[in-house]
């Protein structure tokens, strides 16, 4: 959807080979585009078109919200300022705090709770921030012993308050990272992320391998990869057992790899 806005939106910027061909063939390229500017997208026929590219009910909301930011900032008429002023407005969000950088994206049309703390966390440097939905309570009541249900329970604002509480207390200033790795590690789609589907069938067994091949085929990287990476990791952070458990999560980290560095100087 991105890459749809922008090829529509907004003229080419560039044109480099893809990352994931390897040819020496120059003709063999992709061509990128900048993100629109606020008053290209809040033009009135801009709903429609997005609606053409499969947008769906985003399309009123992303003109409308454009339009909002253009009405409330202005355009500038000089033709060398390279920031609309609505986009100069939106990079102050990063200097207020989080609840005040919060509560001007829940101003805007579409934006709730959730929509607003996934921003704030992945574009606005709020790294304590954690969006909560069901997943992200079931993993609370799992593991950090959140009240849970076996009937299916509505996200309401104090639910949400009650897991983003828990979740911020347990995990610290980086608790929106470390949320993220246990939402990730618990999804079956994301355990085979960055696998070739054929890695298995790229080399064909034979009845009697000889140790150099079944060498080979005992080293290459298994479909479990990813995932076992991320079990590790999110084990790590549900130990509350553990002597660091006070720790904020940066301070875990920094502490387990002073550990690792002196075990390894030892041996």
């Amino acid at each position: 959807m991105v890459k749809a806005l922008c090829q529509q939106f907004s003229p080419p910027l560039l044109k480099l080979p893809p990352p994931h061909v390897q040819s020496d063939d120059e003709c063999i390229t992709t061509t990128y585009h900048a993100f629109p500017r606020p008053s290209v997208l809040a033009a009135p026929e801009v709903s429609n078109v997005l609606r053409s590219l499969g947008f769906g009910y985003r399309a009123a909301f992303i003109q409308r919200t454009a339009k909002m930011l253009v009405d409330a900032q202005g355009i500038s008429t000089l033709s060398t300022v390279s920031l609309e002023p609505a986009e100069l407005w939106l990079r102050t969000l990063r200097k207020m705090n989080t609840a005040e950088a919060r509560v001007e994206l829940l101003k805007f049309v579409g934006v709730g709770r959730k929509v607003a703390d996934c921003v704030l966390l992945m574009s606005l440097d709020k790294t304590e921030v954690v969006p909560v939905d069901t997943h992200v309570h079931q993993i609370a009541s799992k593991h950090y012993g959140l009240p849970s249900s076996k009937a299916k329970v509505n996200m309401t604002p104090a639910l949400y308050e009650q897991v983003n509480a828990k979740l911020t207390e347990v995990w610290g200033t980086y608790a929106g990272w470390a949320h993220s790795v246990l939402f990730t590690s618990d999804l079956k789609a994301f355990s085979t992320y960055g696998l070739h589907s054929d890695a298995s069938s790229t080399i064909l067994p034979s009845p009697s391998p000889s140790p150099t091949k079944r060498k080979r085929k005992e080293d290459r990287p298994t479909k479990d990869t990813t995932s076992a990476t991320l079990s590790k990791v999110s084990t790590l952070l549900l130990r509350e057992d553990l002597p660091e458990a006070g720790l904020s999560l940066a301070d875990r980290v920094k502490r387990r790899r002073r550990g690792q560095d002196t075990s390894s100087s030892i041996t």
